[in-house]
């Protein structure tokens, strides 16, 4: 093709002289006569602009050659200035080498050709811009590429396809970030795919259209308005959870799991009014409802989530897919600058754990009386038809033969933003905010770099806020970072390549699934602890020298009074209580020893406060159950042996690490009404471990003595940063 456009570019590119024998009037036997043609010497003898398909057979175009020639018209090729010539055997050897390299061209584009739709489909060949991602692919792709590909291998033993999947899978692709969302917001409640590499093919979910759903921005002092629409088909409600209340409160209980298809909207770690983030909203199949979110002009800005909260079907909806990130920005001025211009990534984290969700999903279908198998259209893998849950005694089973829960495959994994195992470029040198959000069913995790290889990178991690709530005094040195489903993390990460290696270097981090309770190892009832990588981490070469590639430097914010330090606070006696989450039977969340199961309906509340007032509660069994609180988070003001939860730090959710129990102190501010607690292992929320107190007195009250123990916090918009104090003059 390009030999063509140059032979029939006017004027012609490389255009030479020919001299052709005529015998016109006038011209003696014999004469010469040079005529310009397109024609190089690697052109065949006798082309022409008509016959390379310039111009069309016949066309005037001057200047071009007869049809045909004799060899003994030809006297010479490709003149030179000085008049000497080129011998024709080099014409036909350049001629050979030009069909050859034809030949090759043709065959390559034949297999590009090939291979661009399979590309196309598993999401390659798009840009891989530093700060974007590729586009994700159709899901009729999706379901052509499975169909392409595992047609073969569909009546292999399970374990054999597991194994083929992985070899097939296609990893490191670049980390895609989800959909940005202003208010108002409208959420579609509905069937979503969720991609299985690891095990090839998909599973239907719940979820708001991908996994995560978009990410919902919104600034402190407005209103943020989402509208929920329930898509889902019919199904069945609370009538289909067939219990009375003495079997609540018993782990791994089938009679407490329905109502699957029906749901509502929690924004977990937002702190506004309970009326307004309501739990006992219920949307049934076909219906919407509309959440009016007043964000307080104080609020800090920070990373929180928004799932499903129904009663009976959290754990199968919020740890199943339905979930995505929220985000409060930072006003201007906030933030130190370097801190500020850092580039940020969300990062949601879902632990896809297939047996439990079958299982929850065989479970909620209100198929326990009957004995038997349900119908199932949620959690099916179409490359697994055969594999079933039973509702009864909870066997995981294939052709009726159980399957192992260690078999390789079936372990929970870990996908970023939907992805296995994405790849994220960082520039050399440069600071990046990671904002890590998890969810799962019930497992948490630990984030740690992976070993040593070749051509490794050198990463240093900063933690900068959890739970969204920045640290009192930032950054904090981590090498591990612990998240339980429902915790955040926001992290400033750094990477180099050193001097023995080239661009790109590479990094990667791993995670490690754990069950809790902790302690138990492989006595705990559910599968063992899975290691994988999470994350590569691809280091390029730097574009240029910004100011945030020098050193983290330490900083603090200035803080809203209802985040006021409390370390030193003096706490009245009447103020002080004691919540247990008991590890064994019956799993009720007791505060100063009251507390019941939670049914279908709301029990009393475990105890009354008032508003405006600080809190003190000693915590236990926060090693076995990860204690979650809504509308009010809560700063730890003792504890003992733990290597991420440090007294000072802010959280709305905590499992601890080393200690069995921990001493917090909480703000009740502005807001009135049923403040929830509870476990955030799903399940055993589902199974009734939940409560509420009540917090009475008048809306909008607060703490009068926030500025004794903060004289620069505020109670309205952000002032402006920190003023500096005046040292004295002895100093």
């Amino acid at each position: 093709a390009q030999l063509v456009r140059a032979l029939c570019s006017d004027p012609p590119q490389h255009a030479t002289t020919v001299r052709h024998m005529r015998s016109a009037a006038g011209d003696g036997a014999g004469a010469f006569e040079e005529v310009p043609t397109a024609v190089p010497p690697l052109a065949p003898r006798g082309a022409s602009r008509g016959a390379l398909g310039c111009e069309p057979p016949g066309s005037p175009v001057g200047g071009s050659l007869p049809s045909a020639t004799s060899s003994s018209d030809v006297e010479s090729a490709g003149s030179d200035e000085k008049g000497g010539v080129r011998r024709l055997p080099f014409l036909r050897g350049m001629v050979r080498v030009v069909a050859f390299v034809a030949a090759v061209g043709l065959l390559a584009a034949a297999l590009l050709l090939t291979v661009a739709p399979s590309a196309r489909l598993r999401g390659g060949g798009a840009s891989e811009d530093v700060n974007k991602g590729s586009e994700p692919a159709q899901l009729d792709d999706l379901d052509a590429l499975q169909e392409e590909v595992w047609i073969p291998f569909v009546n292999l033993p399970s374990e054999t396809k597991m194994k083929k999947a992985r070899e097939k899978a296609k990893t490191h692709q670049l980390l895609r970030e989800p959909e940005v969302l202003r208010g108002p917001v409208t959420l579609s409640f509905q069937a979503t795919k969720i991609p299985t590499p690891w095990m090839g093919g998909y599973f239907w979910t719940r979820g708001y259209g991908s996994i995560p759903g978009p990410t919902i921005r919104v600034k402190p002092g407005e209103t943020l308005e989402i509208r929920i629409k329930n898509d889902l088909g019919p199904g069945p409600g609370y009538e289909a959870c067939n219990f009375n209340m003495s079997q609540l409160g018993f782990f791994m209980n089938p009679a407490t799991i329905c109502a699957l298809n029906h749901t509502n909207l929690h924004t977990h770690g937002l702190h506004v009014s309970p009326g307004e983030d309501s739990i006992f909203a219920h949307i049934k199949p076909g219906e919407e409802h509309v959440m009016t979110l007043k964000i307080p002009n104080d609020h800090m800005p920070g990373t929180h989530w928004y799932h499903p909260h129904l009663h009976h079907a959290t754990a199968a909806q919020a740890g199943g897919g339905a979930h995505g990130t929220i985000i409060v920005d930072d006003p201007p001025g906030y933030l130190p600058k370097f801190v500020e211009d850092m580039p940020e990534k969300v990062m949601f984290i879902s632990l896809v754990n297939v047996p439990k969700a079958m299982r929850l999903e065989s479970w909620g279908l209100g198929t326990i009386e009957k004995g038997k198998l349900a119908n199932q259209t949620m959690w099916k893998n179409p490359l697994y038809p055969e594999w079933e849950s039973d509702p009864v005694n909870g066997i995981f089973s294939e052709h009726g033969k159980s399957l192992g829960l260690n078999m390789p495959g079936l372990e929970p994994q870990a996908v970023v933003n939907g992805q296995w195992r994405p790849k994220v470029q960082l520039e050399d040198g440069m600071w990046y905010r990671l904002r890590f959000v998890f969810a799962a069913i019930e497992q948490r995790l630990e984030i740690f770099t992976a070993g040593s290889f070749s051509n490794a990178a050198f990463c240093e991690y900063q933690l900068l806020a959890k739970d969204g709530i920045y640290l009192h005094d930032a950054p904090r040195p981590v090498d591990r970072v612990y998240l339980v489903s429902g915790s955040r993390a926001d992290v400033a990460v750094r990477c180099t390549c050193g001097f023995a290696t080239w661009y790109p270097c590479t990094a990667k981090l791993d995670f490690t699934a754990l069950w809790q309770p902790m302690g138990l190892g492989r006595h705990a009832p559910t599968m063992e602890s899975t290691t994988d990588e999470l994350l590569h981490i691809e280091v390029v070469r730097p574009s240029y020298i910004p100011a945030w590639r020098f050193p983290m430097q330490k900083f603090s914010v200035r803080r809203p009074c209802y985040l006021a330090d409390l370390r030193n606070t003096q706490v009245m006696e009447g103020n002080r209580h004691a919540i247990d989450m008991p590890m064994l039977y019956p799993m009720a969340i007791k505060f100063d020893g009251e507390g019941h199961v939670w049914g279908h309906k709301a029990p009393s509340p475990m105890g009354t406060i008032k508003v405006g007032e600080v809190q003190e509660w000693t915590i236990s069994g926060i090693r076995f159950h990860p204690f979650h609180l809504h509308v009010n988070p809560y700063q730890i003001v003792e504890i003992w042996n733990d290597p991420y939860y440090m007294v000072g730090d802010w959280h709305d959710t905590m499992l601890l690490v080393g200690s069995a129990e921990a001493k917090v102190r909480v703000n009740i501010d502005k807001f009135t009404g049923k403040m929830i607690a509870h476990c955030h292992l799903l399940e055993h929320e589902d199974n009734g471990m939940m409560g509420y107190i009540q917090i009475e007195g008048v809306e909008g009250g607060t703490w009068s003595n926030a500025w004794l123990e903060d004289n620069q916090c505020y109670t309205d918009r952000f002032p402006g940063p920190p003023v500096a104090e005046t040292p004295p003059m002895w100093r």
